[in-house]
């Protein structure tokens, strides 16, 4: 898809994260030398065009008190659809992928507590009729954070932008503050005072000041990495992605994987010797197979790691936002738990 240089810019700026003001897009509009209706109007477009998926708060599950890891799921063939209809059905599942391997459903579960996390597990490999499965905890974050770069301007992308900071761990909320959470999970309507829109829209009796006090605090503690714009992949012009795994050996360099900007996520994981023994994780997002390919042999050889897989995702089951602090999770474990 081809972009306007105002829906280009309004990407590069989104992505990055706007201002948390009353009026953010006219603090947009300020940024960008467009006007707060052209803002506005470009936004609403870009929607219709489904490029944004949305704008909102993109929180930190563990300080928030989640546990959140990594799953691969071994299904046979013939009950891949099934398995991922239930797979999809928690509220915790916040991605959930067909990738080409022997364990050929990956995805994201973030759950209320670790015991929560275990039996949840436990309860959808038994249900899915998992031959085998690989819970992958993250053992070191070393970089999160999608940018496409719509634009095609290198110079427009800094990966310190996208390192995490201090990890912290569970913080005790207030009652004000949980409130919050949920609200700056919506996502943020495009009229000029958009999160006055949202308090209205829920029904919220916090006031406009209230929240966006906290969505600053947030900001500033940690809770909150960014907020800003998540972009439909495909329609924004990458329409090849693979979650690639690395094994070091030796000396290596990182460095090639934390400053390019067609990884968005790097971790290394836990390992299973004898049945998984790659440890860092690097999700790569690309516009065609060629150019993936590149990426992934640049990444080997500046890095000096020879040993890889590129788990390409060949389907898409699931791509939506954790609604965090839902009752949804509780009512999923009535249930579904024996």
């Amino acid at each position: 898809m081809d972009f306007t240089a105002a829906e280009n810019l309004l990407l590069q700026k989104l992505q990055k994260g706007i201002e948390c003001s009353s009026e953010p897009y006219a603090e947009l509009a300020g940024s960008t030398g467009l006007s707060e209706d052209e803002v506005i109007d470009t936004i609403k477009s870009l929607r219709e065009k489904k490029v944004i998926r949305n704008i909102s708060a993109i929180f930190d599950a563990k300080v928030l008190g989640y546990t959140m890891s990594l799953v691969a799921f071994q299904v046979k063939p013939e009950m891949v659809d099934h398995a991922a209809e239930i797979i999809n059905s928690h509220p915790g599942v916040s991605h959930n992928y067909l990738r080409h391997h022997k364990y050929n459903i990956w995805f994201t579960l973030a759950e209320e507590s670790p015991e929560d996390f275990s039996k949840s597990v436990e309860t959808l490999a038994r249900r899915c009729h998992s031959d085998d499965f690989l819970v992958m905890r993250n053992e070191r974050l070393l970089k999160i954070g999608v940018f496409l770069d719509t634009g095609n301007s290198a110079d427009s992308y800094d990966s310190s932008d996208y390192m995490p900071g201090e990890s912290k761990g569970p913080l005790q909320l207030s009652t004000d503050e949980i409130e919050a959470v949920r609200l700056l999970q919506m996502d943020l309507p495009a009229v000029k005072r958009p999160f006055a829109e949202i308090i209205n829209s829920a029904g919220s009796s916090i006031s406009e000041k209230d929240l966006l006090k906290h969505l600053n605090s947030f900001l500033e503690r940690g809770i909150i990495r960014r907020y800003a714009a998540v972009l439909r992949h495909r329609n924004a012009g990458f329409s090849v992605n693979s979650m690639t795994a690395w094994k070091p050996s030796g000396d290596f360099n990182i460095e090639p994987f934390s400053e390019n900007r067609f990884v968005s996520h790097l971790y290394f994981r836990t390992i299973f010797p004898g049945r998984w023994e790659y440890p860092l994780f690097a999700m790569i997002h690309a516009r065609s197979d060629d150019e993936l390919n590149s990426i992934i042999n640049e990444l080997s050889q500046k890095s000096g790691i020879k040993d890889y897989i590129s788990l390409v995702t060949l389907r898409e089951f699931k791509k939506k936002r954790v609604t965090y602090f839902s009752k949804t999770f509780k009512e999923w474990k009535r249930s579904n738990y024996d």
